[in-house]
């Protein structure tokens, strides 16, 4: 069965995109591992990343996009799709990394999640958080992967809780500035206390009216870690670090200890240009940018660790 994983943070700049993408093609790349990206933020950067822009837009006429999962729901007596949505190795060098790709009409499906109902109000509830499991489990996708990695737009809509619920953790990439930062901890509890536990109430109801619970729910998400991202270096300070960025680490560190996924990734050009390229660092070596920052063996090594982290839940 496939281990599932959300990356997400409030803030959106933060690197949930660049650490899905680096994340799901580490793991292909260097534990020939089948991973499947899933797009759930209708910015489509992650998609836009892995596709040329002809092949999107061909997507999208064709309905091969997360959004066709959601149509089930919004409009009636629309079934489900197949695995057929699926994008098999957009990348080249990735052949066992697929691709669910987003849109941008997933904004305005959100907007129609949020307003539409069916039938008994818990019911209906449920039945709109559960889209992506409904299609997991129903298309056998767990037998397919190893990981599937959810890519989440800066918010906890119902599109992300679709996410988060199928999910067995999540990881939350951030700057460390005052204000990627701030939202960290209203993020943990709201998982928890929140989406979480109004998924269990939920469960618990369809339970005494004996309805079935997907197989692919996951009651409780677990908390990953917290990936440091565009950290700023400062020669002279003995951080390091640039003093703004040091002081929040330091906050982080006390609050949170080992669930700091490390080493932290330094700002620097190179990460931008390999992204612009569509490409990870792993076969972006050659640019100056990404070697002489030795962003290789950074990203490496925060895969690594996300794996172990990943496999023991």
């Amino acid at each position: 069965m496939a281990k599932r994983v959300s990356v997400i943070n409030f803030k959106g700049g933060v690197g949930k995109t660049t650490v899905s993408f680096h994340l799901a093609t580490g793991l292909a790349k260097y534990y020939d591992s089948r991973v499947l990206l899933v797009d759930v933020d209708h910015q489509s950067s992650l998609s836009l990343v892995c596709l040329d822009e002809k092949t999107w837009n061909d997507a999208k006429k064709q309905g091969k996009t997360v959004n066709s999962i959601f149509l089930h729901f919004t409009i009636p007596g629309t079934p489900l799709p197949n695995k057929d949505i699926i994008l098999r190795s957009p990348k080249k060098n990735y052949p066992k990394l697929d691709l669910l790709p987003s849109e941008l009409q997933l904004d305005e499906t959100e907007l129609e999640l949020g307003s539409s109902a069916m039938g008994d109000p818990f019911l209906s509830e449920w039945n709109k958080r559960m889209l992506i499991a409904k299609w997991i489990e129903k298309n056998n996708i767990d037998e397919d992967y190893d990981y599937i990695i959810f890519d989440c737009p800066p918010a906890t809509k119902i599109v992300t809780q679709n996410a988060i619920a199928v999910s067995h953790g999540y990881i939350i990439p951030a700057i460390p500035d005052e204000v990627s930062t701030r939202g960290i901890p209203h993020l943990i509890e709201r998982m928890l206390t929140k989406i979480d536990a109004k998924m269990t109430t939920l469960a618990t109801y369809l339970k005494t009216k004996e309805k079935q619970i997907e197989r692919t729910y996951v009651a409780q998400t677990k908390h990953l870690g917290i990936i440091i991202f565009r950290i700023r270096t400062h020669g002279p300070a003995f951080s390091g670090y640039l003093n703004d960025h040091t002081i929040n680490l330091e906050i982080l560190n006390r609050k949170y200890g080992n669930m700091i996924i490390r080493p932290y990734i330094e700002e620097g050009i190179g990460v931008v240009e390999s992204m612009a390229e569509s490409d990870p660092v792993y076969d972006s070596d050659y640019m100056y940018n990404v070697s002489s920052r030795g962003y290789v063996t950074v990203f490496k090594k925060i895969t690594d660790e996300c794996k172990k982290r990943i496999d023991a839940i």
